[in-house]
């Protein structure tokens, strides 16, 4: 039978006093944007259209800002009672077409379309994210639970009354450290912000929280380590003659270049994984690591691509080098020694491109 698309909304609570964090956190911006935009624009991406902002002390900023992104609004004039006063304000607000809705906190801004988007794909009752063994924001929650939460008159709240349907709770395992990144402080909303910069890239966790959900062997990450050095002395040296890198992406893609190396056609199944994930322009890398198209452009995929050829195991080699072992791999497989002999002659053109363009020896360069 086909799958029943189900009606999905969001609530987000933006009505408490801020105290620690001194100002209203719904207009706090992050990289020049609305902490409530980066959530409203997150769950658009991720195909969820009608969202509740619930009000409260900041009641004048949040109402014009969540007008402005084409968001329904409730006011909770309770809200020195606490959270769960404003998620039953807004749960009781659910139009009733909605089959069931996300919780998310205005101070939780930074979860990717991508994770609520896997969410949405579970039809469980109770769903939540987790990441690194821990869940985060936001639950997804259908609404034959909304009876047994308003009426939770248990303690700790929403918490308390979600705690109270765990029979019925699913996690989904998802690489976001967004789920468990609040807003309570001023130096959390700076250290918010740093990683909103490139909210494109993986961070450090998401990428070891990468190689730990695909299995990357501790060898192959010697590896990558590597390559991603000499990527990045590639890039650096590029700089110096004036050609504009992307470092942070280079080393991204570098770090997970094999991230699925003990599968076949391992590039192509590391974008995949990284696209799942909603990491598109590392994905485009890793998937032409093993055969760069390249066309005379010294862009991050060329250099990724070099890199990788010049690296034997977890050391820098010579072209002649990384040919020879490649030869003695795939002895007996006069296709494989073709390809390989194509790829590391067009890693060549490609090395002595960069000689041209330094003055001098490339892999001396490097040394």
């Amino acid at each position: 039978m086909p799958q029943v698309m189900l009606k999905t909304g969001a609530i987000v609570p933006a009505a408490g006093l801020a105290s620690r964090m001194g100002e209203c956190k719904a207009t706090m911006e992050i990289e020049g944007k609305p902490a409530l935009t980066w959530i409203v624009t997150s769950l658009r991406e991720s195909g969820i259209d009608d969202v509740t902002v619930v009000t409260g002390h900041w009641r004048d900023q949040v109402e014009p800002l969540a007008r402005a992104l084409n968001c329904s609004t409730v006011h909770n004039p309770e809200y020195m009672d606490g959270m769960f006063s404003s998620a039953k304000k807004g749960i009781k607000s659910i139009p009733q077409e909605w089959d069931r809705f996300f919780f998310l906190p205005v101070d939780v801004p930074l979860v990717r379309p991508s994770t609520l988007s896997r969410l949405t794909e579970e039809e469980g009752s109770l769903v939540y994210p987790r990441f690194m063994g821990k869940r985060g924001h936001p639950p997804l929650i259908h609404r034959s639970l909304i009876d047994r939460i308003l009426s939770w008159d248990g303690g700790m709240g929403l918490r308390g009354a979600l705690e109270s349907l765990e029979p019925l709770a699913c996690d989904v395992t998802v690489i976001d450290q967004g789920i468990d990144l609040d807003m309570d402080r001023p130096k959390d909303h700076r250290y918010i912000s740093s990683l909103a910069t490139r909210r494109d890239l993986p961070t450090d966790m998401e990428i070891k929280a990468l190689e730990e959900l695909a299995g990357t062997p501790e060898n192959v990450l010697r590896h990558e380590m590597r390559v991603t050095q000499t990527a990045i002395d590639i890039a650096s040296l590029l700089e110096e003659r004036g050609f504009r890198m992307d470092k942070d992406l280079l080393r991204a893609a570098a770090l997970l270049h094999d991230l699925c190396r003990t599968e076949k056609k391992h590039g192509l199944a590391g974008a995949e994984l990284l696209r799942n994930q909603g990491f598109f322009s590392v994905a485009r890398l890793v998937a032409t690591h093993m055969d760069h198209p390249y066309d005379g452009t010294l862009d991050e995929g060329t250099v990724l691509y070099l890199a990788d050829k010049l690296t034997c195991n977890d050391g820098l080699c010579s072209i002649d080098q990384r040919l020879a072992g490649m030869m003695a791999k795939f002895k007996g497989d006069e296709k494989a020694q073709e390809g390989a002999v194509r790829r590391l002659k067009k890693a060549q053109t490609i090395l002595d491109h960069l000689s041209d363009i330094l003055g001098r020896n490339a892999m001396e360069a490097l040394r």
